[in-house]
């Protein structure tokens, strides 16, 4: 399954905008244990953050693999070009009951085999055994349909070679936002071999008991909240100022450690119901103020704000200038999504990647060009375009700080409750 020059050409051009525009780092924990290239696997992950999730990990992996991965089956009846480009990228379809019916299902057996001769030809093979991405920090149950695929393949070699079983699992410093840090956890290659004689004569037994071991191992890797009280435990307490680990300078993987063990400690305390009660109430109140609770909790000075506001305002005009075709990018999305917000990311990197940024290059030449027959200038622009967006985002972030020292400053006299309310919550904790 060789890559044309275009479709590298085509990979280059989206690694590039990845890393450039929507990842600030990436790191990969763990990569000595990925197997060889000779070797047969299957790796699998928690899902949360849509494509987003498939393209980071094939990102984190060098160039010339050749990774395949399942998709929904639905995007491969659009049209018969788009579908076989689809499959040239290495997408294979998905037939899901809830979606395409349960007659449709019998249609995944082809999947299947060719799922298998890519495995066996040694193309790693992803997938995401909780068939469907989550709304956050936590892991939904899998389903058996990776093992079957995985022992399907041994049995297409006639059980003559091993197929490995890698967990990994992923973690995202904000899934919201761009110009942040991802992170691939890769654990230790688990072997189906010694289960080929017992899964033959009791496949559903084996395949049970081989879910468990797995959905734990990725489990171990990752970050789980709970679904219980989430939004007032991800989306406010693991950012707050309430959490040790936020005034931390840390990397991506402390604080995933120093967040697992902050939530350890949350759910086993004697007065969680009682400090869930109190975050939602300051959270509350911090919204309704405009302000964020690490703002809050540094109690920056007015005149701290000075230096940083000159600064912007000096490079207002650079900004100006990077807000095209930027401020679609970012906006875009927010825009067209309505319900599952987990995709916001996702529609931004595609829709820049794929749309917006051709779109906006082709415009761009047609009015300097046309109106000021300056062709070289919008090239010139264009060229630059990647590094203008990372300081549109600089920018973007300064001014949002300066905004909440001000913000700060303005609303002193109604903290009063809130800072009692997070001096309890802290005593709690």
């Amino acid at each position: 399954m060789s890559r044309s020059l275009l479709l590298n050409a085509l990979v280059v051009y989206v690694r590039v905008i990845n890393a450039m525009l929507m990842y600030r780092k990436r790191y990969v924990v763990g990569r000595e244990n990925l197997p060889t290239e000779r070797e047969r696997y299957f790796i699998i992950s928690n899902h949360t953050n849509g494509a987003n999730d498939p393209l980071n990990i094939i990102f984190a992996l060098p160039f010339h693999y050749n990774i395949t991965v399942m998709a929904r089956a639905s995007v491969f009846s659009l049209n018969k070009h788009f579908t076989r480009f689809l499959h040239k990228l290495g997408l294979v379809p998905a037939f899901r009951s809830d979606f395409e019916g349960s007659e449709a299902i019998k249609k995944n057996q082809e999947s299947f085999d060719l799922i298998a001769e890519r495995v066996n030809a040694h193309h790693p093979f992803l997938v995401f055994p909780e068939c469907g991405h989550t709304q956050g920090h936590y892991l939904d149950p899998f389903s058996t349909g990776f093992l079957r695929m995985a022992f399907h393949t041994a049995q297409h070699g006639n059980w003559q070679e091993d197929i490995l079983i890698v967990p990994t699992a992923h973690h995202y410093e904000d899934y919201f936002e761009v110009r942040t840090d991802f992170m691939w956890s890769i654990g230790r290659p688990f072997s189906l071999k010694p289960y080929y004689e017992e899964y033959q004569q009791h496949p559903y037994r084996v395949m049970r008991q081989l879910k468990r071991e797995l959905r734990q191992r990725v489990h171990d890797m990752m970050l789980d909240v709970g679904k219980a009280d989430y939004e007032v435990k991800d989306q406010f307490l693991r950012t707050s100022a309430l959490n040790p680990a936020t005034l931390q300078k840390l990397t991506l993987p402390q604080r995933l450690e120093a967040d697992k063990a902050f939530f350890a400690r949350l759910n086993d305390n004697a007065h969680y119901e009682e400090i869930i009660g109190l975050s939602r109430d300051v959270c509350a109140q911090e919204k309704d103020l405009g302000l964020d609770d690490v703002t809050i909790e540094r109690k920056p000075q007015l005149l701290s704000a000075i230096p940083n506001g000159l600064l912007l305002l000096l490079l207002s005009p650079l900004f100006a200038v990077s807000l095209w075709p930027h401020a679609i990018c970012y906006r875009l999305p927010l825009v067209l999504l309505r319900t599952d917000m987990m995709f916001t990311n996702t529609y931004r990197f595609i829709l820049s990647a794929l749309l917006i940024y051709p779109l906006a290059a082709i415009i761009t030449l047609a009015v300097m060009w046309g109106l000021f027959s300056m062709p070289w200038l919008a090239l010139v622009w264009i060229l630059l375009w990647l590094p203008l967006g990372q300081f549109a985002w600089f920018y973007y972030s300064k001014l949002k700080r300066v905004a909440q020292t001000v913000r700060y400053n303005c609303q002193k006299s109604r903290l009063t409750t809130i800072e009692s309310l997070r001096q309890k919550i802290k005593e709690l904790i």
